[in-house]
């Protein structure tokens, strides 16, 4: 596969390697009478990749916009967020900050080393602190500056987050390489799914709960899809936005409300049974695509039983979204 870099921070650059991200075929005999496609955006970029790069994109044009240096973000020790906000900040010209959950232990997690090596300022605080990182106070709470700086939420979960997942929609409905019946979606937050289901109209989209999140994922997805419908997209986002998208902003999705599916957590958030180990195994043998075990590898698990339960019609053409994380690797045993 190419490997693609973001080079330049402006839309118009960004959406030119967006645009060439693969749609990959995967033969396999885990999903039987049914073909299954990938959105490779683990390809976007080697270290920013995925989702995450989407979330990303609009927080730092704007954090540019203001005149901001700095940018503060948050997440656990092995966060595919502060990662690729740490290879941002040093790719792009910013300082970064991290606000870890947790004591600073004695040997850092391969994800915190990286963001330490791109230069990003690592700030341990109390899990009780950490709780409170949804509130405006936060910055105050742990002792950081707010001047020249812009907060970005854990995982990018803010506004400016979900138009850059709103403008990955978008590239999907104008790239697809054949008609798709569905596309199904990792979710650890009801973002992404909101963003996608707002944009994407050809077609409903699915996801695939990675955690034990009870109606959080669910009310946060329609949140951020009635809060990007009521807010037109802007009309100068750039030349290769407007030449790509469709031409209603206010079509319906094809999708008739959210549709989630909760059965494939695996135990829980970041949990890694013998039995996805060994799924993931196969796949990744017969597809030569690398998992993340934390999203893609329950994306992919779940359209499999769901094929073999009989809940995906054969002849279904089904489009997965590879969200990239792939660094997360490291932090879990694969079986070989």
């Amino acid at each position: 596969m190419t490997i693609r870099y973001l080079t330049s921070l402006d839309l118009d650059s960004f959406i030119e390697v967006a645009r060439t991200v693969p749609y990959q075929r995967i033969n396999s005999d885990l999903f039987p009478g049914v073909e299954v496609w990938i959105r490779r955006d683990d390809l976007l970029d080697p270290l920013i990749s995925g989702n995450k790069a989407y979330k990303l994109l609009f927080n730092l044009l704007e954090a540019r916009e203001q005149g901001a240096d700095t940018l503060i973000t948050c997440g656990g020790a092995w966060s595919n967020h502060l990662h690729a906000t740490a290879a941002a900040g040093a790719r792009f010209g910013f300082r970064t900050i991290g606000i870890v959950r947790g004591e600073r232990p004695q040997v850092l997690s391969a994800t915190l080393q990286d963001a330490e090596r791109f230069g990003m300022q690592l700030k341990f605080v109390s899990r009780d602190l950490y709780r409170e990182r949804s509130q405006p106070a936060f910055l105050d709470l742990v002792g950081l500056e707010a001047a020249n700086s812009i907060f970005i939420p854990e995982g990018g979960a803010n506004f400016a987050g979900a138009k850059g997942v709103r403008l990955l929609g978008e590239l999907i409905e104008s790239t697809l390489p054949i008609s798709f019946d569905q596309l199904w979606v990792a979710c650890g937050t009801g973002l992404t799914m909101g963003g996608l289901s707002s944009s994407i109209h050809s077609f409903p989209v699915c996801g695939v709960e990675v955690l034990k999140a009870g109606e959080s994922i669910r009310r946060d997805a329609r949140h951020w899809h009635a809060a990007l419908k009521k807010f037109p997209r802007p009309p100068d986002l750039g030349q290769e936005w407007q030449r790509t998208s469709s031409d209603t902003d206010e079509a319906p999705s094809a999708a008739t409300g959210i549709k989630l599916v909760n059965e494939y957590h695996c135990g829980g958030y970041a949990k890694y049974p013998t039995y996805l180990r060994e799924f993931q195994r196969s796949f990744e043998r017969q597809s030569g695509i690398p998992l993340d075990p934390v999203y893609t590898a329950k994306l992919m698990f779940a359209v499999s039983k769901e094929v073999a339960a009989g809940r995906i019609s054969p002849g279904t053409r089904m489009l997965t979204l590879h969200s990239g994380g792939l660094q997360g690797r490291r932090g879990f045993q694969l079986i070989k």
